[in-house]
C-alpha cells in the first residue's frame, strides 16, 4: 500500500469519525455519545475540518490513477474500510462508556439508541432471538 493510500485511509477514517460524532449528538442518540452533546458537535466538526485541511493541504492530491493516484476500485475499498473502522470504533467506545444505560429500548432501530448503548441492545436482541428460537424448538421436539 502506498503512502497516498494510507493517507487517504486516515483521511476517510478521521472525517467519518468527525461526522458520526456530530450527527449522533445532533440526533440526540445518547447511547452513541462519547462526550457531551455540545462537545461532540464541536469535536466532530473540528475533526472533520482538520482531516480535510490536512489531507488536501499537506501534499498535491490531484493525481491520476495511471500515476501515483488511486484507481476507483482501490478508492472504494479504502473508503469502505475507513468509514467502517470509524463506525466500529464509535460503536465499541460509546457502548463501553455508556454501558450503564442498560437495554431499555423505547423504540425500534436507531431510535433505540436514544436510551441504550449499542452492545447492550445487540446482546438483548441476540438473547431474545435465542429464547424465541429455543422455545419454538422445545414446542416441536418430542422430548
Amino acid at each position: 500500500m502506498t503512502d497516498f493510500a494510507l493517507d487517504y485511509l486516515a483521511f476517510v477514517f478521521l472525517a467519518a469519525l468527525g461526522v458520526l460524532l456530530a450527527v449522533t449528538a445532533h440526533s440526540k442518540l445518547h447511547g452513541l455519545l462519547l462526550v457531551g452533546r455540545r462537545l461532540s458537535v464541536l469535536l466532530g466538526g473540528a475533526l472533520t475540518v482538520a482531516a480535510f485541511d490536512w489531507f488536501f493541504t499537506s501534499e498535491p492530491r490531484n493525481l491520476p490513477d495511471t500515476g501515483a493516484g488511486l484507481d476507483g476500485n482501490e478508492q472504494a475499498v479504502l473508503f469502505a474500510l475507513g468509514a467502517g473502522a470509524a463506525l466500529a470504533l464509535l460503536l465499541i467506545l460509546s457502548s463501553l462508556r455508556n454501558w450503564s444505560m442498560g437495554a431499555n429500548a423505547a423504540g425500534d432501530g436507531v431510535e433505540a439508541l436514544r436510551n441504550s448503548s449499542y452492545l447492550r441492545l445487540l446482546f438483548k436482541g441476540t438473547k431474545d432471538h435465542w429464547d424465541h428460537w429455543y422455545g419454538r424448538m422445545k414446542q416441536h421436539s418430542s422430548g
